[in-house]
């Protein structure tokens, strides 16, 4: 059988003209927080003492030189948003400096402490949602209610542990609000000029997809290799929490030991959340991926609209790719090399960027 190529439309797809106004706004930004750092370093969102850059300018070079290079790459950013495909190596140049070169750890310490906060409440409701029928669904909310009273009530959970959380981390967004405001524009700004440029490669002059490899029969293929390898890619920072639960912890110890338990609540929870954003890897090729499952109340057996997956899971791989080279630098400079093997954003980050693509493409929201 011949292998049938869609051609891609001459136009700009609506995608592609989101992509290349989100650039132009990006850059538009750069101008300001430029102009913030340059005025006021010490208090600038470059100068918090969190901020520690994967590569340091030398020492001798004046404090205004970042800032002022900042400001210039906004300035070019707003010429090259709407450039033709054949500067694509300029796009690439962009996405490379602020996706790999300018980013820290934290965005990803943030995103994954949000999602660690959302695991007690998907173990709480996710046994309700599985429930099948209002009856059982109630009996199932009901018996939950009670073993987490009786967790209460014998000590077993301590509700100050988790409100001591909470006040915890709000005092530590407002303290770094403007710094990880900061980091996220800047990983925000690595994804859009990647976008951008696999815009650009996707493109022929004549508008027509470049390999056969496009194909949706084809990415179909390929794209389930890349979501078990993306779902493969969490399992050792995941189960090396999960360790914590056996007497052979790794990195911590077991239950009854002397470790401070906010730090092993956090560390499970974390380890939970690695997990879980593996699973959801799978979602790009898996029937749920394209249809609500009959848990999701509502919405339950219709087609899942494209962007509900496809926006949340370029995020993650963009940020994923990104955090590769800040971990595995982190690692060396702390001498904590675990980090490069327990998080594999190398191959994570890539192997969901593709695992997405190919998603995109059998839903017919790249190739059209």
């Amino acid at each position: 059988m011949t292998t049938q190529l869609t051609p891609l439309a001459t136009r700009p797809t609506r995608i592609g003209r989101i992509t290349v106004l989100a650039a132009f706004l990006w850059s538009l930004l750069a101008l300001p927080i430029g102009l913030w750092h340059l005025l006021d370093p010490e208090n600038g969102p470059y100068g918090h003492e969190n901020f520690e850059p994967t590569i340091h300018l030398p020492e001798a070079l004046p404090g205004w030189i970042a800032p002022a290079a900042l400001i210039a790459a906004g300035l070019l950013g707003l010429l090259i948003a709407r450039a033709e495909p054949r500067l694509w190596p300029l796009t690439a140049l962009y996405a490379a400096v602020f996706g790999l070169l300018l980013t820290t750890v934290s965005p990803m310490a943030f995103a994954g402490y949000m999602a660690a906060f959302a695991i007690p409440l998907a173990v709480l409701a996710g046994p309700v949602l599985l429930a099948r029928g209002t009856t059982a669904r109630v009996i199932t909310g009901a018996a939950i209610a009670a073993i987490l009273i009786a967790l209460i009530s014998t000590g077993v959970v301590d509700p100050a542990m988790f409100s001591g959380f909470v006040t915890n981390f709000g005092d530590a967004l407002a303290d770094q609000w403007a710094y990880l405001l900061t980091q996220v524009w800047t990983v925000a700004g690595g994804a859009i000029w990647t976008a951008l440029t696999l815009q650009h490669l996707l493109m022929r002059g004549d508008g027509t997809a470049e390999r056969t490899w496009l194909a949706p029969e084809r990415a179909a293929k390929w794209g389930r290799t890349a979501s078990w390898i993306a779902f493969a890619c969490a399992l050792p920072y995941g189960l090396t929490r999960m360790t914590w639960l056996t007497p052979w912890p790794w990195f911590g110890g077991p239950i009854g030991d002397e470790i401070d338990p906010a730090i092993r609540v956090w560390g499970l929870l974390l380890g939970f959340a690695a997990l879980s954003g593996g699973v959801l890897c799978l979602g790009m090729t898996q029937r749920w991926g394209t249809r609500w499952p009959f848990w999701m109340p509502v919405v339950k057996g219709r087609p899942v609209p494209p962007m509900i997956a496809i926006v949340p899971a370029s995020m993650m791989a963009a940020m994923f790719t990104f955090m590769a080279v800040p971990f595995a630098v982190l690692g060396f400079r702390q001498d904590a090399v675990e980090l490069v093997w327990a998080f594999p954003f190398y191959i994570w980050g890539p192997a969901l960027g593709a695992a997405t693509l190919a998603y995109a493409i059998r839903r017919g929201v790249v190739l059209r």
